[in-house]
């Protein structure tokens, strides 16, 4: 048995009623995971509040906490390699959970003094439903995106409004539709309990022995010593990327805080749902691109880059020749992040979906709602940046072996394997939760500390991350500019 499956086992079998837990133990162990420690920042790293502060028998604040921590750390550590100081780091646990979907209740990203309303696929039930199938299971169809639209109308053979659906899925039996909303490639996951997932084929041969944080040599190169210190950690540093929806994205975005200049691509004539735009792609410069007949242009990029992170379909990746290994063999020495669904490979590797759906088929969801019908995480989203923040921290240990080894590097973090990490952290007995959450100052739900910009966008008002960092706090420039605003190139180091 592995130690993740021995932990999710222990998880789920004994409910905790108790707010008694070890952080700095569960933040050491994941920085360790990289060759990491929290010495690392050269500072104190300290932190207040407990869980549960929502009422929710997930540890939310906990393991907002601990990434956040981690790629603060991370940062920290990257700038004194590079030869500046050592600084302290210090967090609230109470508003975390504000960062991990910062527009979830309307109230605290704003842009022109309103929430992002999204424009694209309204009116389109498949978001946030669950429905019931003919075997009393149920399933989260999530068809956010026009493709996804299409696709899903084309094999329920309905519009997508409330009535139709639930009738169209309730003549389907649950794993029946999510076999065949895979062969259709559209996002249909079955809600499962998480020991029905711990005995997944997936599961057993693909993330059960997974580090959270995978980091993997695809090539050779000459070794790449670590820029000279500049005003943030990652400044002078250079990451190119496909980002979409939230994790992708926020890679980015977290990347941009520290310092980095991060080009975005996008498609022409692809969409972004308003509010994962305003949210996720805050810091960072875009352009638009045709991939597949502009492959001069893209190289370009790519020779001028030290990091490439994308979260699309391998398919897709494959289609476009941009697997991990071909773009090491366009740009030797390049640390290439992927943030995937379920994982590279294995039965499950090809299939799509969100945030929500690693918590469906995970047990999240079950956990959440109850034995009658499941729910989402008060707060909706809750893997996306995790799995972003995560990756940033594998990208600081990748940087520092090219520099001292040389090599191309892959840091690879799953969405499923992020929610398993969350819930191998403990899960409350829910009534206990319901009760002690936000019910004292130390397990009080703050207000998020929020920053405010005017941008080409409008007046923007967004939610920091939460951590104070005594030397390089970080900033956005730009905060949030129009998608493709920007050239196909580089700005000077």
């Amino acid at each position: 048995m592995s130690d993740l499956t021995r932990r999710l086992e222990n998880a789920y079998g004994t409910r905790i009623s108790d707010a008694r837990f070890d952080l700095g133990g569960a933040l050491e162990e994941l920085l360790a995971g990289v060759g990491l420690s929290t010495s690392d920042a050269g500072g104190k790293v300290e932190w207040t509040g407990a869980d549960p502060v929502l009422k929710s028998p997930l540890r939310l604040g906990g393991a907002a906490t601990i990434a956040l921590l981690a790629k603060s750390v991370a940062a920290a550590a990257m700038h004194r390699w590079r030869g500046g100081p050592g600084q302290d780091i210090a967090i609230d646990l109470g508003p975390t959970p504000h960062r991990l979907c910062p527009f979830y209740d309307g109230k605290w990203e704003l842009v022109g003094r309103y929430p992002a309303v999204p424009s694209l696929e309204a009116g389109n039930v498949m978001g946030a439903t669950f429905f019931r199938t003919r075997d009393e299971r149920w399933v989260l169809p999530q068809a956010l995106y026009p493709n996804l639209r299409m696709r899903a109308q084309q094999l329920l053979g309905v519009p997508l409004t409330y009535q139709p659906v639930a009738e169209a899925i309730g003549r389907w039996d649950a794993l029946a539709l999510e076999q065949a909303g895979e062969e259709a490639g559209i996002v249909m996951p079955m809600v499962r309990s998480l020991p029905e997932f711990l005995v997944e084929p997936h599961y057993r041969e693909v993330l059960a022995d997974m580090p959270l944080i995978e980091i993997t040599r695809i090539g050779d190169s000459a070794r790449e010593p670590l820029r000279p210190v500049g005003a943030q950690p990652f400044s002078g540093y250079r990451a190119l990327g496909m980002g979409h929806v939230i994790a992708g994205a926020g890679f980015g975005r977290s990347m941009a805080l520290h310092g980095a200049d991060v080009l975005n691509l996008w498609r022409p004539g692809e969409g972004e749902l308003e509010p994962i735009y305003a949210s996720a792609n805050v810091g960072m410069r875009s352009t638009w691109l045709f991939a597949r007949h502009e492959r001069k242009m893209l190289v370009e990029l790519l020779q001028g880059a030290d990091i490439f992170f994308q979260n699309r379909r391998l398919a897709h990746l494959r289609d476009l020749g941009l697997l991990p290994e071909e773009v090491a063999r366009e740009r030797p020495g390049i640390v290439y992040v992927s943030i995937s669904l379920h994982g590279m490979t294995g039965p499950w590797a090809d299939r799509p979906g969100f945030d929500q759906t690693a918590g469906c088929v995970t047990g999240v969801m079950s956990i959440q709602g109850g034995d009658d019908e499941p729910a989402l995480p008060p707060i909706g989203v809750v893997n996306d940046y995790l799995a972003a923040w995560l990756a940033q921290v594998g990208v600081v240990a990748a940087l520092r072996r090219r520099a001292e080894e040389g090599g191309s590097y892959h840091v690879h973090v799953s969405l499923t394997l992020a929610a398993l990490w969350l819930l191998s952290l403990g899960i409350f007995d829910k009534a206990w939760a319901e009760t002690i959450a936000d019910a004292s100052d130390a397990h009080r739900y703050r207000d998020p500390e929020v920053f405010r910009a005017v941008t080409p966008m409008g007046d923007y008002q967004g939610v920091t991350d939460q951590v104070r960092m005594s030397l390089t706090p970080g900033a956005y420039d730009p905060v949030l500019i129009p998608r493709g605003a920007s050239r196909a190139e580089w700005l000077a180091r």
